[in-house]
């Protein structure tokens, strides 16, 4: 996933809403993770796994965790959740 550089190197994160819908994106231009192990990426490790599953927990089905790597280029990470609209406090409401 997101692994260190020796040397220099960035994450780039960028956030936007569309359609209802909030999209974040993850970018680094790490040493990225080979065709090999991407198939093993969600059980290696307990970084995507738990963000995985906490995804399941908070949005059931209503979510998209995607990955896409070069080695030696870095990693993107795509995660697309419903948008919520805050509840109105009680207090507000009856202002």
């Amino acid at each position: 996933g997101l692994a260190p550089k020796i040397e220099g190197g960035r994450i780039r994160l960028h956030a936007e809403q569309h359609n209802g819908r909030l999209r974040v994106e993850i970018e680094d231009n790490g040493v990225g993770i080979s065709e090999e192990r991407m198939p093993h990426v969600y059980v290696e490790g307990i970084g995507l796994s738990n963000v995985r599953e906490r995804l399941r927990v908070l949005y059931g089905t209503d979510f998209r965790l995607e990955i896409e790597s070069r080695p030696g280029e870095g990693t993107v990470i795509r995660i697309e959740v419903p948008e919520l609209v805050p509840a109105m406090p009680e207090t507000a409401r009856t202002l």
